[in-house]
């Protein structure tokens, strides 16, 4: 196949399987207890993904051709520049119920600036060759619906209506492809879509999920009251499950 017809193909995908697991939780009458729940492991795949899915597929992309602490700073550059758009580009949200609106929308703007970041890796890694570009895909695609289930479920536990919250998702699902058939195009025939710069991008993609988890959705899930089934242990769930996924995704 083509780059050029692959490309759109994995665009195409990416939006469905976005589309697809982000509707799920709306199509399902959950007690809020049981959101909270599912929310929780929500928080735990973004944990996972990033530092089992994502970092690790950025370092062997890289393979060892960048210095540590300029991996280290990427990362640390995704979850910044994610601190400032709360700071400069949103009011920053402060988990109350008149903030639930601006809460959502703080979510949905983190994971989709992390997938349009995906989407340029995506992009890049297919215009330097199929074979890395397939390797790519399959990595960022081991989170992109289970995201999409999280971001779902996160807007319906903090009761965003369900317009808002659809008009949400189709921006998440739209920012990876969209970004994803650009880059490819800007980059096909550059210097630019070189191993260590798709393994950069990774990087910087794992440090917005990292945000995104511990900012935006675990205080809304994490409960002191004793009365309340602490939602740790569905946390550490949501990690094993990333865990298992990878370990299937090996093989033996």
């Amino acid at each position: 196949m083509e780059s050029q017809t692959l490309i759109f193909v994995l665009a195409a995908i990416m939006f469905v399987a976005v589309a697809v697991f982000g509707y799920i939780p709306m199509s399902l009458d959950l007690s809020s207890d049981r959101l909270k729940q599912v929310i929780a492991i929500g928080a735990g795949v973004l944990l996972g993904s990033a530092f089992l899915v994502i970092i690790p597929e950025g370092l062997e992309t890289l393979e060892g051709h960048v210095e540590h602490s300029t991996i280290g700073l990427v990362v640390l550059c995704g979850f910044v520049l994610m601190l400032l758009l709360e700071i400069f580009g949103l009011p920053h949200a402060v988990h109350h119920d008149e903030d639930k609106h601006l809460l959502g929308l703080s979510a949905t703007v983190g994971l989709t600036v992390h997938a349009a970041v995906d989407g340029l890796a995506v992009g890049a890694s297919v215009s330097s060759s199929t074979e890395t570009g397939l390797i790519v895909f399959v990595a960022i695609m081991l989170h992109k619906g289970p995201a999409a289930f999280g971001l779902s479920s996160f807007l319906q536990h903090i009761q965003i209506d369900r317009t808002k919250s659809q008009m949400y998702l189709i921006l998440f699902a739209l920012s990876s492809p969209v970004v994803a058939i650009l880059s490819f195009f800007a980059l096909k025939d550059t210097s630019l879509a070189t191993d260590d710069n798709i393994g950069l991008a990774l990087m910087f993609s794992a440090g917005t999920f990292i945000y995104v988890a511990t900012v935006d959705v675990l205080p809304e899930v994490h409960s002191h009251d004793p009365e309340n089934e602490a939602p740790t242990w569905f946390v550490i769930l949501g990690m094993i499950l990333v865990f298992l996924t990878t370990l299937i995704s090996h093989g033996p």
